[in-house]
């Protein structure tokens, strides 16, 4: 979502998919405890992947677009490849 959205997305994902959880732990007969550990964890890999995402974004996109210099990671990488 870091980087196929341009606009700020994770907290209305983040928001209905809370509530889907919710929903499924209702529907699963699963105690308080295991419908808020369920949740966090959830929240947990939302936010880390969008974090990857938003960093990945920043770092390839200049390797991307011509006459931008790539930071030094991603030029050794692809240098490396060749």
């Amino acid at each position: 979502m870091g980087i196929r959205f341009r606009f700020f997305i994770l907290l209305p994902v983040l928001f209905l998919g809370v509530l889907l959880v919710v929903a499924l732990s209702i529907g699963q007969w699963l105690s308080l405890g295991e419908a808020l550990s369920i949740t966090a964890v959830f929240a947990g890999c939302l936010q880390v992947g969008y974090l990857i995402g938003a960093v990945l974004k920043h770092m390839v996109g200049p390797a991307l677009v011509i006459d931008r210099e790539a930071p030094l990671v991603v030029r050794s990488s692809v240098e490396r490849q060749m």
